[in-house]
């Protein structure tokens, strides 16, 4: 019996030399090389072996594409970081003069990690298949790769000495490419991603390879193999998360771009997405109405989100001099502004609440401090509720010390204020009721990100044109009056529905506006914040059921359950009701 020996590599030139020697026995040594980029197949040049470079995919299809190439009906396969014992290669040797009782062979592995001998932490019964018939046996699965028979197997007394990690670092390098791998792997099964996934498997893994597979008697070593391998069992659902998402989640790039604003028909576009909200629209058109065109020509546009209530005709006839356009749903505010802006003509768009009064001086100077700086993506000026209060105009976009309230309240100790005498003021983001934003800067940041149903789309849409170099200018010497959520909380029910979408789309500008570790601390943070809040108010709302406000609680909690099971189901955290949800769900 000949054999063939393969050796998997990719930047392995600390190992190489070792592993082809390791391998002496063998009649023929092919090295499968995934082009690496250092001195491994310079060195394994040196020797008489075959050199097959290949692009990587996966190690099972990177092994089966070898073994293809292999001369000899026999196959030993060799990890670069592994060596064959002595005992061991004199234990084959012996097989090869004689005729194997089966078509494959186990070999038991002593691991080292930071070269010492790991004698615990679920090593002390690693065994693999590594001497096979190439016509009897065939790799399966992307990563921890299995070989299926149609024959029996044995085992070899030998061992194989397996330098696996010389550092953590390296370690955990590998159980990130592992994750990536298996994540694959699950999403093409349709995997489910539930908390128990996250929380309670990294957890189990720990407390299997630390306590019960006795990791703690390898000491300091044995806790960090123990920690790293939970920690990548967590990495592997959070990359098919990952995968789950991107599969069905894409930002809308709107035809808002194509605009050409030299044809711009009017100086400005007063753009209004309505819902349900014609008893506080009627005051904001009337305002409009009264706003001579001498100073600048501008248009209207109110974009009904498919109120079905039949006052979209009735408005339609009363307001001649406003366009209305029925939208195809209750698409949610971001879709109605984009709809609104691609039906529009103006040089310039104003988003305004239907819940507004806007007179003509606050539009005017806010139209004029655009034109005069060009370098500022969004304007918008102070906005007087109707009891008399104004509303907060030094917003902070959503940080890990600007999460929650009280964090944020004592980060604005250390802030320095801005003077009360400041005409102009800076601040991180803008309420959506009113924003002033030039065609061409709507055009550069793509207009209204569609993944958000209702609340921070303004946030969002700040936080791309601050990405994009541009400055958020709020006005101070002017104001108009805003009857805040007078549009979007007429009762229980829909107040239970916007309440819920405020924390939903919180959930959503994390994931969209952060990356790594800091994405997945401060949306676990969020999480288990809102969680416990949500379920102490619900059973506060259980004992006092008859009262509504409370009531509203129980409601709250329940589809908070539902959207955390549907995030994990379907690996999005956009809220049903988003645009984007429904077309990339379906």
């Amino acid at each position: 019996m000949k054999i063939t020996a393969i050796i998997p590599t990719f930047n392995e030139e600390i190992h190489i030399e070792a592993a082809i020697k390791s391998v002496d026995f063998a009649d023929e040594i092919i090295v499968i090389d995934s082009y690496s980029t250092d001195q491994t197949v310079i060195k394994a040049q040196a020797f008489d072996v075959k050199i097959i470079q290949r692009v990587f995919d996966e190690f099972s299809s990177q092994k089966n594409f070898a073994i293809e190439q292999a001369s000899n009906d026999w196959i030993y396969i060799l990890d670069a970081d592994e060596r064959v014992s002595l005992a061991l290669k004199s234990e084959i040797l012996a097989l090869t003069k004689a005729s194997p009782a089966h078509v494959g062979y186990y070999v038991k592995r002593n691991f080292y990690f930071s070269n010492t001998k790991i004698r615990f932490s679920g090593w002390q019964r690693d065994k693999v298949l590594r001497l096979f018939r190439k016509d009897s046996c065939k790799y399966e699965k992307m990563v921890h790769e299995e070989i299926t028979t149609n024959g029996t197997l044995g085992y070899l007394e030998g061992k194989i000495e397996h330098y696996s990690y010389r550092n953590y670092k390296q370690y955990i390098n590998k159980l990130k490419l592992y994750a990536k791998l298996q994540a694959k792997e699950l999403h093409k099964k349709g995997q489910f991603v539930t908390p128990y996934h996250l929380i309670v498997k990294p957890i189990v893994r720990f407390v299997i390879q630390y306590i019960i597979q006795l990791g703690f008697l390898d000491g300091y070593k044995g806790f960090v193999i123990s920690w790293a391998h939970a920690y990548g069992v967590l990495l592997r659902y959070l990359e098919l998360l990952k995968l789950k998402h991107s599969s069905r989640h894409r930002v809308a790039i709107n035809s808002i771009e194509n605009f050409d604003e030299e044809l711009a028909e009017k100086e400005l576009s007063i753009l209004i997405v309505n819902y349900k909200s014609w008893k506080h629209l009627a005051p904001c058109l009337d305002a409009l109405k009264s706003i001579s065109q001498e100073q600048f020509s501008f248009e209207v546009i109110v974009v009904d989100n498919q109120s079905n209530d039949g006052n979209l005709a009735l408005f339609s006839k009363k307001y001649s001099w406003v366009r209305f356009v029925e939208n195809s749903g209750n698409n949610g505010f971001a879709n109605g502004c984009n709809l609104a802006a691609l039906k529009s003509v103006g040089a310039q768009l104003l988003f305004l609440n239907p819940d507004t009064i806007a007179s003509e001086k606050p539009i005017l100077e806010m139209l004029r401090y655009a034109k005069a700086n060009p370098s500022t993506g969004i304007v918008s000026c102070n906005q007087c509720n109707t009891d008399g209060s104004y509303e907060d105009t030094e917003r902070l976009f959503p940080d890990l010390l600007t999460l929650f309230g009280l964090s944020r309240a004592l980060y604005r100790l250390f802030q320095k204020k801005t003077p009360d005498t400041a005409k102009v003021i800076f601040p991180d983001w803008v309420s959506g009721s009113l924003v002033f934003i030039s065609r061409k800067w709507f055009a550069k940041v793509h207009g209204w990100n569609e993944d958000y149903w209702m609340y921070f789309e303004d946030v969002d849409l700040s936080k791309k044109v601050r990405l994009a170099k541009g400055d958020i200018a709020l006005l101070k010497n002017v104001e108009i009056i805003h009857n805040h959520g007078g549009a979007s909380r007429i009762n229980i029910k829909t107040a239970t529905i916007t309440k819920s979408e405020v924390l939903i789309s919180k959930h959503v500008y994390l994931h969209n506006h952060f990356k790594g570790f800091k994405r997945f601390l401060m949306l676990s943070l969020l999480i288990a914040s809102t969680f416990l809040t949500k379920f102490l108010l619900a059973i506060i709302g259980v004992v006092f059921f008859f009262i509504p406000k409370l009531r509203l609680n129980i409601y709250l909690f329940s589809i908070l359950i539902g959207y955390y099971y549907n995030s994990c189901k379907f690996g999005t955290w956009l809220s049903n009701r988003s645009i984007n949800y429904l077309t990339n769900t379906k």
